[in-house]
């Protein structure tokens, strides 16, 4: 009973909540920086956590993993639904190459900084530290594109250039860090008692590959709108479930997905419009299972988000640094452009809940929570940063 009504609470708030969330309202410098992000459901997801009501309880949570798949499975195809190679094409080749570079940067600084701590301060085991640096890291080289999006027109106008560059990079940089992310589940402790990791490979790419030809069969005929939803939620149900079954990430195995059937569908406009449908509550419900598990019991988890906060800062600065002063083509750009990179969207906090799920622990908890804490420190950052770097590019 009480599964059932912690899912009307969290879905009742996602799809009520987000018409009002992202709108330009009359609001103080302070509150913007949370309600135009829909930050304001993290805390929410805490107050609804055993730390306050206890609503949404251990147990309840564990109840409610069948649905935290489904959004990342859903989450996963949309971004996989990013590469179509037609349209990626069109933009210059050297942006292709400023993203990956940006991206490898930014995930080599963080994953040697995050591991360097962990081997200097911690006894933990070895393959925990890998695994807790390579999803950091993966976690900060992500970017969003929420700043971006909420900028005025003007602000647009004034430095079109330099908004179309650090667009096309923060769509495609989480290419380097979600795959490279997918491997660490070869550490999950479920999977060392059915598989050897090369197996767990070949289970994973074999189901991936047996479920896009079974998709793309299916949808070679033309479906009416309803019929297509319907296929949809399917699509996206039966590959979490296929995945969460293997022990693999249902993120990962999802954006396979969604990047084959956009190259190869065509119906794939069609099964856009309706994933970028729900977008918006999507987001939302991810900001609220986190923030359930979201834990402020210690002073150094603050300390260490504000450390993490800025080690991810320090990242894009180089990585931003390094393809505008190392490509000839990119000199133009101001040297700064990392500082427009800093905003950790959908798919950072996607992966923090795919690693959540994955390996359930007190060690993941604080991982968890540290990343949070650094979350909110990045939304005052953030706009700030943004609005320096325009105003230098211009």
């Amino acid at each position: 009973m009480k599964i059932f009504f912690g899912l009307l609470i969290i879905i009742f708030l996602a799809f009520s909540g987000y018409h009002l969330t992202f709108r330009r309202f009359r609001l103080p410098l302070f509150a913007r920086l949370f309600y135009l992000t829909g930050t304001e459901f993290l805390f929410l997801g805490l107050l609804l956590g055993p730390q306050f009501l206890n609503i949404l309880d251990r147990e309840t949570n564990k109840g409610l993993e069948p649905l935290s798949a489904l959004l990342l499975g859903w989450i996963g195809m949309l971004f996989g639904f990013q590469f179509e190679i037609a349209k990626l094409r069109r933009f210059p080749f050297e942006f292709l190459g400023a993203a990956f570079m940006e991206g490898l940067i930014t995930f080599g600084w963080i994953l040697f900084g995050i591991y360097g701590v962990l081997s200097a301060f911690s006894n933990m085991p070895e393959h925990i530290k890998i695994v807790l640096s390579v999803t950091l890291a993966a976690v900060g080289a992500s970017t969003g594109q929420t700043g971006l999006a909420l900028l005025s027109p003007n602000t647009v106008a004034r430095s079109p250039g330099v908004i179309k560059l650090l667009t096309y990079i923060s769509s495609i940089d989480g290419l380097i860090a979600l795959p490279i992310f997918g491997m660490v589940f070869l550490f999950c402790p479920q999977f060392f008692k059915t598989f050897s990791w090369v197996g767990q490979l070949k289970w994973g790419l074999s189901a991936s590959l047996g479920l896009v030809l079974l998709y793309i069969l299916f949808l070679t005929r033309h479906r009416k709108e309803k019929e297509l939803i319907l296929v949809v939620i399917g699509m996206a149900v039966l590959t979490s479930g296929t995945a969460s079954v293997l022990h693999f990430s249902p993120l990962l195995i999802n954006f396979f997905v969604g990047f084959c059937l956009v190259n190869l569908s065509s119906e794939k406009e069609r099964i856009f419009d309706i994933l970028i449908s729900v977008e918006k509550p999507a987001y939302l419900l991810l900001l609220v299972f986190l923030g359930v598990n979201w834990r402020l019991d210690s002073p150094w988890i603050l300390l260490m988000g504000a450390g993490y906060c800025l080690c991810r800062l320090l990242g894009k600065f180089f990585g931003g640094f390094a393809i505008t002063r190392l490509n000839p083509e990119m000199n133009h750009y101001p040297p700064q452009l990392g500082f427009g990179l800093l905003d950790m969207g959908g798919l950072s906090l996607a992966i923090l809940l795919d690693f959540q799920q994955g390996f359930p622990g007190h060690i993941t908890g604080n991982a968890v929570s540290v990343v949070l804490t650094a979350v909110i420190c990045n939304n005052f950052i953030n706009f700030c940063f943004l609005d320096r770097l325009l105003k230098k590019g211009e």
